[in-house]
């Protein structure tokens, strides 16, 4: 698939089973669950992608990480966390080249045609032979709608299921040069 037709949202969000249900005042079991769809705001995706990042550097998990930030100076505020990702695994960072990135940090920057389904979704995905998981979100509303960005609503939805990160990572992965894990 090309990259400017990729959607993961589009393609990963229907093979979670459930309910899609509003995580504004989440509890921590809610945001750790292994599956679920929902609809939120940025302080609650944050704080998913924080836990993921953490099993990557704690466990010092070897494999391939994918992460889509819409924009890459959205990803100017964590990079130091993806950089220190680079000592274990493979980075990935899909985005719009709105800024400039260090292209010696060790993380692989892929820049999304302007036109692409992927300019509107946020994604991380742990592709490890000892770890899978994803989220991805859908951008509901767009940049500049809200005088502070952390309020822009969402709906994705979150796995472990190894299928969901086997097909998240062979739609990823053509876009790089990365090998998925078997």
């Amino acid at each position: 698939m090309e990259l400017k037709n990729l959607s993961l949202f589009k393609e990963c969000f229907g093979e979670v089973e459930g309910t899609t249900d509003a995580l504004s005042d989440a509890s921590l079991s809610q945001l750790n669950a292994r599956s679920m769809k929902y609809e939120t705001k940025v302080p609650q995706l944050e704080y998913m992608c924080l836990m993921m990042e953490n099993m990557v550097l704690t466990k010092k998990l070897q494999g391939n990480v994918y992460a889509g930030f819409q924009k890459f100076s959205r990803a100017k505020n964590v990079i130091d966390r993806f950089q220190a990702m680079t000592e274990y695994s493979n980075v990935y960072i899909f985005g719009e080249n709105d800024a400039p990135m260090d292209q010696n940090d060790g993380i692989n920057y892929i820049e999304i045609p302007p036109e692409s389904e992927l300019m509107r979704e946020w994604f991380l995905v742990i592709d490890s032979p000892k770890f899978k998981s994803m989220m991805v979100a859908y951008d509901m509303e767009g940049f500049g709608t809200h005088e502070i960005e952390e309020d822009r609503k969402f709906r994705g939805m979150k796995s472990s299921n190894p299928r969901i990160i086997d097909k998240a990572t062979a739609l990823l992965a053509p876009h790089t040069k990365a090998t998925p894990i078997a």
